[in-house]
């Protein structure tokens, strides 16, 4: 029987969903993204709310968690069986995937707005284990126009994408909440790209400063995980993760994570120079607070 709750959270494109495939090799985990809390949850949460509001929302979020554990869905033979032949394989298991008996011990839970609200997130669930994942923003907003086409002035003409939930009309665009009022010019001016640097170094921003905070630290609760790193000394990263979460790392959890190759670092090198020096002028900061390298006007114009 699951007891434990642990939540995956970062920008998406950070590689949360890697770490989360990764996971869903242990047999011991049972690993879910998305869906069992409406994205606007995510975006709501981030505002100043007031005190009954903020409560409620924690306790829908906790109640959604422990609902789909008592689903059919969850308790389905077909579901045990895939969970089966994912971390387990072992015949001597199968007996029991066959009469849908599940053994997880943790649940995981990945949703990568709420970096948004790390602070909703930490208090929703007051005894989870939580994994921050970053990744160089460069490289975030690049994946997430390349894979999504996110922030384009199709997709900021109404409320219905996922980076987009609540904002303020301009002209005919809507300026997501995550920009300054006295940004909202200069946001919509800017490329698909760069909207996505600065959504980046709002989620960044919010995660940064909570995590770092002493009683936060102090708890224990909370493991950072650089994308870089995981990438390029995967079990190392993937010992320290599951000894956070109190598991184990079994040999598919090892073989998966083996698998890991570094090629998506940099990506945002093939973007044009002028793109790259304006990113940094949005989220150098940011960047360079977390050790990644800057580039100046001239290096970049070369």
């Amino acid at each position: 029987m699951i007891i434990e709750r642990a939540i995956v959270l970062g920008a998406p494109r950070s590689g949360t969903t890697f770490l989360m495939s990764a996971l869903g090799t242990l047999a011991s985990a049972e690993c879910v993204s998305g869906n069992l809390l409406p994205v606007g949850v995510a975006h709501l949460a981030a505002q100043e709310l007031p005190d009954r509001v903020r409560e409620a929302l924690e306790r829908s979020f906790r109640m959604a968690l422990g609902d789909y554990l008592s689903t059919s869905l969850y308790h389905a033979r077909a579901a045990a069986l895939r969970k089966w032949w994912t971390a387990s394989r072992r015949p001597a298991t199968l007996a029991a995937a066959l009469e849908g008996r599940r053994v997880e011990s943790i649940l995981v839970y990945k949703e990568p707005f709420l970096a948004f609200a790390p602070e909703f997130t930490y208090a929703a669930l007051p005894q989870a284990r939580l994994l921050y994942i970053y990744r160089d923003g460069r490289d975030v907003a690049d994946s997430l126009v390349r894979t999504y086409d996110v922030l384009t002035d199709r997709k900021l003409a109404d409320l219905e994408t996922n980076e987009v939930h609540m904002g303020r009309k301009v002209d005919d665009l809507y300026v997501p909440w995550w920009v300054d009022e006295r940004d909202s010019g200069s946001f919509l001016q800017a490329s698909p790209y760069l909207r996505a640097v600065w959504m980046w170094r709002e989620m960044v921003r919010r995660c940064e400063r909570f995590f770092a905070r002493e009683d936060v630290v102090a708890s224990g609760r909370v493991l950072r995980v650089r994308y870089e790193d995981l990438i390029r000394e995967p079990l190392a990263q993937g010992e320290a993760i599951v000894e956070h979460l109190g598991q184990q790392l079994t040999p598919a959890l090892r073989k998966r994570l083996e698998g890991a190759h570094p090629r998506s670092v940099g990506i945002h090198r093939r973007r044009e120079p002028a793109e790259l020096v304006e990113a940094e002028r949005l989220a150098g900061a940011e960047l360079g607070a977390l050790g990644y390298e800057l580039f100046s006007r001239a290096e970049v114009e070369v």
